[in-house]
């Protein structure tokens, strides 16, 4: 009985994941540069038909990464516990430079549908791989656990598709036909995790109506196409026709004139003139930029291209990028959320290999945002403060160091050196 609900349920699994397939297919190929303006461009035949790009999309997906985690993440424990950091940061060394960049990335593309898959790799070591709606579907309860991970994949060579059906005790593998899958055979895995070893890096409640896709597409579109059309405009204005007005010039004679660069008019009344358009350059750029501005707008995005007035300090260009730091906390707090489950499912691993116990809520992940950071004026702050903020919390403040743990303990061990070397001169003085 329990197999047939399972097979009913993968059914219905398969069934809603090809149905979104193609909304998803489009969020990315928004990113890639591929938008409904230049696809459904209107072609006219015998005019000029360049398709201009311009993909905001992606440029404010990349900076809002950039932001994010172009500076590493790092953890703190709010305990102090030197151990719990050496841990995580160990388990996690052999992990790709750019994979919580890879992670941010398509969470932002996609809204919420961003895995994190958890497995141990053949070295025995604890990886992570990156899934998204293209590739995976996952069912996730109301409390934000997965129940079941479904990854669709192609083997090199070979046109059939195939998925992996992630279970908390096994993977099951099939083959699959359309929305029919067939059971190959299954791997039973070598820890037992007690729940599926995934977790959901989402955006936000709204998922994928919370993007930046959903919020530019139209913007996005209109852009492309005004530009396109001017660029083309352009390209058939070099298309102007000469007008003979009192007069008729030979074929033969127009060949000659374009190797000579000059006519000679038969009769003093004729007239020979260019026949050109007129274009309102004007209305073009206004709408260009009334487009610009509101793509700007809504993505909380500055143009960094803008000329700035005469005040450039650190703290104005802060004051500038206010509305995009805001967003920018928000994407870390729901990437943080990730790296919760993460941590979870790595002590879980290290609590079954080295029989060591660790809380995951005792580790927190640090963003520095990359934003200017105006260090002087912190270390004023600091210092006017004098013993009332704690040497730790003052030395996280600043934007140059990266691990605020192994920070102290260097604090502590030239401290010690300091305190050996007075010891040392004091007993030579002594001696004397």
């Amino acid at each position: 009985m329990i197999q047939e609900e399972l097979k009913e349920l993968i059914q219905k699994c398969i069934l809603d994941y090809n149905l979104n397939l193609s909304k998803y297919k489009k969020m990315d190929s928004y990113y890639k540069g591929e938008t409904d303006a230049l696809i459904g461009y209107q072609i006219i035949n015998s005019r000029a038909n360049n398709k201009v790009n311009n993909n905001f999309i992606k440029k404010f997906i990349k900076e809002e990464v950039s932001y994010a985690v172009g500076n590493k993440i790092t953890y703190i424990s709010k305990t102090s516990d030197e151990d719990i950091i050496k841990q995580v940061t160990d388990n996690l060394a052999h992990w790709s430079e750019i994979h919580d960049q890879n992670v941010m990335k398509n969470m932002l593309k996609f809204g919420g549908h961003c895995y994190e898959l958890y497995y141990i790799d053949n070295d025995g070591k604890f990886s992570s791989k990156i899934l998204t709606p293209l590739n995976s579907y996952a069912l996730v309860d109301d409390y934000g656990n997965v129940e079941l991970l479904m990854h669709f994949y192609y083997k090199k060579f070979d046109t059939k598709q195939y998925m992996d059906l992630h279970l908390p005790d096994r993977i099951i593998h099939y083959e699959v036909s359309g929305n029919t899958a067939n059971y190959k055979d299954e791997t039973i895995r070598s820890i037992n995790w007690g729940c599926v070893p995934a977790s959901v890096c989402e955006l936000s409640e709204e998922i994928e109506y919370d993007t930046l896709y959903s919020d530019l597409k139209g913007l996005q579109d209109s852009y492309e196409t005004n530009l396109s059309d001017i660029s083309n405009e352009i390209s058939d204005f070099r298309n102007a026709y000469l007008t003979f007005c009192g007069c008729k010039i030979e074929e033969s004679e127009l060949e000659k004139a374009k190797t000579l660069g000059a006519f000679q008019i038969p009769s003093n009344e004729a007239k020979v003139s260019w026949l050109i358009k007129n274009i309102n350059d004007s209305f073009i750029q206004n709408t260009l930029t009334t487009l610009k501005e509101n793509m700007f707008e809504l993505s909380s995005h500055i143009n960094s291209n803008e000329k700035l007035q005469s005040n450039t300090s650190s703290l104005a260009l802060r004051t500038r990028l206010i509305s995009l730091e805001q967003k920018v906390k928000l994407n870390c707090s729901a990437m943080a959320n990730c790296i919760k489950s993460r941590l979870k499912f790595l002590f879980k691993y290290l609590e079954i290999k080295q029989g060591k116990t660790y809380n995951y809520l005792d580790v927190k992940a640090k963003f520095t945002p990359m934003i200017p950071q105006d260090d002087l004026m912190t270390a004023q702050i600091l210092s006017q403060a004098g013993d009332k903020i704690s040497t730790r919390t003052g030395i996280a403040q600043f934007s140059f160091i990266d691990n605020v743990d192994e920070e102290m303990k260097r604090l502590k061990d030239e401290k010690e050196m300091i305190d050996l070397d007075n010891i040392d001169g004091q007993s030579g003085d002594l001696n004397e």
